[in-house]
């Protein structure tokens, strides 16, 4: 075989070299760029969650102090109840006095 033809065989099999080689960077370019989308949702996603956290926080908070008042705001309610009966009575036997109903 003459040098000429080995020449060639071994410069087409570098350029088939140099194909599949751009071939796996073009390859890799766009996995890479997949990798840094799937990185920037990772990361929007850790801040939705960041921000969710401290608003369950805050809705904690507000639970405890709700939780903490409840006895306070149950006993205001039993005094009310009883002053609004004692007002209906107070009404009720005023009208019945009026009206000549004897108690």
């Amino acid at each position: 075989m003459p040098a000429e033809d080995i020449l060639k065989v071994k410069l087409e099999v570098l350029h088939s070299d140099v194909v599949e080689v751009k071939t796996a960077l073009n390859e890799l370019s766009k996995a890479i760029t997949k990798l840094a989308l799937v990185e920037q949702q990772q990361n929007q996603t850790a801040q939705a969650l960041e921000r969710a956290f401290k608003a369950i926080s805050k809705l904690d908070d507000r639970v405890f102090s709700l939780e903490q008042a409840a006895p306070k705001v149950k006993e205001t309610s039993a005094w009310v109840d009883r002053f609004i009966l004692a007002a209906m009575i107070l009404v009720f036997s005023i009208l019945g006095a009026k009206i000549g109903i004897k108690t």
